[in-house]
């Protein structure tokens, strides 16, 4: 297997958290998304989305990044990360949804603002590369975010921290006794809203160190936030 991944990148980090817990050590190609690799003509003639992760297994390649999750769970199958009954199978897989349609593009823009996102205007050259609808998303990004926008991320990611502190109240991990895949999915993301000044409930707190705290987490620690690699996408920035 070969994984192609980002430093910074959280969704390639919930990838790797993953591949740790179940003691597997991919072959690994890492993109500079800082300058932009993402957007090479090398890297796009692999996934022509331009995004990060990509998982290459089994001659196919694996795009989405809880689906990637659960790919991994099902062919390593120890230890079983989806939950070990089906409403800890749906808590996981909710927070894997949740991840990508509300916390993932809030957070990017809100990062991308306050980091006051920019590209340069040879990398902006290479857009013309993309699949036209992304070229837009990363036209808007660079045009800036109104405030408006700017304050419905930031609500949207405080309701996030709210929703989470729900599900911890009474559990140690998102869905009840075990550490999941949802867990591994939504961990990269909260653990940057301290960097926005975002405040999470305290129960959020206690979770982030305990996910903090695991062996799978602290090995691939050097490479979870070295530099904010945020780009205009929803969900995908990147």
């Amino acid at each position: 297997m070969l994984l192609h991944y980002a430093p910074g990148s959280a969704h390639s980090a919930a990838v790797r958290i993953v591949f740790a817990e179940k003691g597997i050590e991919p072959e690994l190609r890492k993109l500079d998304m800082v300058h932009f690799e993402q957007h090479s003509s090398a890297y796009l003639a692999i996934n022509c989305h331009g995004t990060v992760p990509l998982l290459e297994a089994e001659g196919r390649k694996l795009f989405e990044s809880f689906a990637i999750l659960e790919y991994l769970d099902e062919t390593y199958p120890e230890p079983p990360l989806i939950g070990g009954d089906p409403r800890q199978r749906y808590i996981a897989r909710k927070w894997g949804k949740y991840v990508e349609t509300h916390i993932a593009p809030n957070l990017a823009i809100a990062r991308w603002a306050a980091l006051h996102g920019r590209m340069p205007a040879e990398a902006q050259a290479g857009l013309a590369n993309l699949l036209p609808e992304r070229c837009a998303l990363w036209l808007r990004a660079i045009d800036g975010f109104d405030r408006e926008q700017l304050a419905a991320s930031t609500h949207a990611i405080l309701a996030a921290g709210q929703r989470l502190a729900g599900d911890l109240a009474n559990n140690p991990w998102l869905a009840g006794d075990a550490f999941t895949l949802g867990d591994a999915a939504v961990y990269p993301h909260v653990a940057q809203f301290e960097t926005l000044g975002l405040p999470v409930p305290a129960a959020v707190a206690e979770w982030l160190r305990r996910v903090a705290a695991r062996p799978s987490v602290q090995a691939i620690r050097e490479d979870l936030f070295p530099v904010a690699v945020m780009g205009p996408e929803p969900g995908r920035w990147g």
